[in-house]
């Protein structure tokens, strides 16, 4: 089910067989019926995830302005999916500490960066694009989003609070304590059209510690 255009290596998305273009089409279909070799793979699903979520948003911005005509930049949307594809790949296993050979349990790279993803996106008028984690010794992060803000909102405090939640949910959910999570908003999102901010990227407190 791999195509030409797939960035995903021969095996598809997570090794199941199934590149970005079908797994759209999944969640186009509701997810049905049902495929066992998407629906058992983290990779596929966290993408489903993301994809059923970008989905959402585009259809709440086009009900906010319903004389906006096209849809929301279907180039954007897709470069959006691409590096979603390319982030949810596993990567390193990251061990909890104080577990041993007969009990270890780990998270991984590609968990992480989904769990900041759902997060930063939970966030009402954020949309997270790229996520840059960088973990050192198996115990912090250095982690570095980008976000798209709705149009009319006020830009740092969403930034902030993308920050701060980001940041708790590292500490509450996986084992690594965040060194700093620096937020760069280089879009603003609206219905029919993804028109970048016209000011230079803003990055909230770069390098700050986060609280």
């Amino acid at each position: 089910m791999t195509s030409a255009n797939d960035t995903t290596g021969p095996g598809g998305i997570g090794g199941s067989g199934y590149d970005l273009e079908a797994l759209s089409a999944y969640a186009d279909r509701g997810r049905t019926p049902a495929i066992a070799a998407i629906d058992g793979n983290p990779e596929c699903v966290a993408l489903l995830d993301s994809i059923d979520r970008l989905g959402a948003l585009t259809r709440d911005l086009v009900a906010e302005d319903a004389a906006a005509q096209p849809a929301p930049d279907e180039n954007w949307i897709r470069a959006l999916l691409d590096t979603i594809s390319r982030e949810v790949r596993a990567g390193r296993d990251i061990p909890f500490p104080g577990t041993g050979e007969d009990a270890r349990y780990v998270v991984t790279e590609g968990a992480i960066r989904q769990l900041m993803r759902e997060t930063g996106d939970a966030i009402d008028g954020a949309l997270v694009g790229r996520v840059g984690l960088r973990i050192v010794d198996d115990a912090r992060a250095e982690v570095e989003l980008s976000i798209s803000v709705a149009a009319g909102r006020r830009l740092d405090p969403i930034a902030a609070e993308v920050r701060d939640r980001v940041a708790a949910a590292l500490r509450r959910s996986t084992p690594l304590e965040p060194d700093r999570v620096d937020i760069t908003i280089d879009d603003v999102h609206v219905a029919g059209s993804s028109a970048t901010d016209a000011a230079a990227p803003t990055t909230a407190e770069p390098g700050s510690e986060p609280r």
